[in-house]
């Protein structure tokens, strides 16, 4: 841009220079003049009127288009980075506070869940336990109703011998035979209900044997599903885990491309600072360009000789930058020093 501000300038001011240079040329030869020289000033003043609002406007034209384009793309880029900081913020939240936070208490209300399950198990296996006590319980007394049956017997026999001594002893043993006869019939009776007593503890024995058994069997089902449950909820919590350390290694990497994406932008929106300089350059050409027409005219009506100083002077006089100074003088494009950009 700034060689093309050289090159407009060297053609705005030094084309009237070297033109009415190359007339004074052919004026000093006089086998080559065409115009005497106040048609000649004058076809320079119409020359500069014609040409010179053509170049100002067009560069007013060349000015607002850019000015307009880099506006756009200047909002455009504000826009851009408005969103990148809503999605990092966005982003940032979600990643720190709410997916960390729901897993944890997920995993907690999942914990739970198991320890219940566990507590449950627990409680039966002990109902288990006090089944098992119950059952032994009920052996000590069938041991117990057997014993009773055994000196159920034993008391008979002797009651049987008691009898048979008193058939032998007579008239004398008569009341004795009859306490025997009665001993025996009291065997009988305990022998009976022993007996009794052994089938119902064998039938609370099968009972409890029963209930045990499904009990056991329940049991282990139970215990079974609840190892099987633990290691399921262990499974979804580690596949949950994995899950959501790619999801924030990829929020990273994301957070980290849009951090680079806005600060690239930034220095985009710096770098297009330009098109206020450039402006301020085309401005002053253009109002230098404008003078043409009023020198050329001063020069024609033998006002004031046409010298370029003049028009460079004016023009060196509007001068707000350092670039602008160094390409006056040198000629040739200058460099924009880094610390002369206003940043924003």
């Amino acid at each position: 841009m700034a060689e093309t501000l050289v090159a407009v300038i060297a053609l705005a001011a030094g084309f009237g220079a070297g033109y009415l240079a190359r007339a004074r040329r052919r004026g000093g030869r006089t086998d080559t003049v065409r115009l005497p020289p106040d048609r000649y000033a004058e076809s320079v003043a119409e020359f500069a009127g014609a040409v010179a609002p053509v170049w100002s406007g067009q560069i007013d034209s060349s000015r607002t288009q850019m000015e307009t384009a880099v506006g756009r793309l200047t909002e455009t880029f504000g826009g851009i980075v408005e969103h990148l900081d809503s999605v990092l913020t966005s982003s940032s939240e979600a990643l720190h506070d709410g997916q960390g936070g729901a897993f944890d208490r997920s995993r907690q209300r999942l914990d739970d869940v198991v320890d219940t399950l566990d507590q449950a198990l627990t409680a039966k296996r002990e109902s288990l336990a006090e089944l098992h006590s119950l059952l032994s319980l009920n052996q000590e007394l069938r041991q117990m109703s057997h014993e009773v049956t055994r000196i159920a017997a034993q008391t008979n026999l002797l009651a049987l011998n008691a009898a048979i001594e008193a058939q032998r002893a007579g008239a004398v043993g008569a009341s004795f035979g009859v306490v025997a006869l009665e001993v025996r019939q009291l065997a009988d009776r305990s022998q009976n209900t022993s007996a009794r007593m052994v089938d119902n503890v064998d039938r609370v024995a099968a009972a409890i044997t029963s209930v045990l058994t499904a009990a056991e069997s329940s049991a282990e089902r139970e215990g079974n599903s609840v190892t099987h449950a633990n290691g399921e909820v262990q499974a979804v919590l580690d596949d949950l885990m994995a899950m959501l350390s790619r999801m924030r290694d990829s929020s990273q990497q994301l957070e980290q491309a849009a951090v680079g994406i806005r600060g690239e932008i930034a220095d985009s929106l710096v770098s297009l600072q330009f098109q206020d300089r450039v402006n301020q350059m085309l401005e002053h050409l253009r109002d230098n360009i404008l003078r043409f027409p009023e020198l050329a005219a001063d020069a024609a009506t033998g006002g004031a000789p046409l010298d370029a100083r003049v028009l460079l002077d004016d023009l060196a006089a509007k001068y707000t930058m350092a670039e602008e100074h160094k390409t006056h003088s040198s000629g040739t494009s200058a460099k924009v020093s880094e610390s002369e950009i206003t940043f924003f």
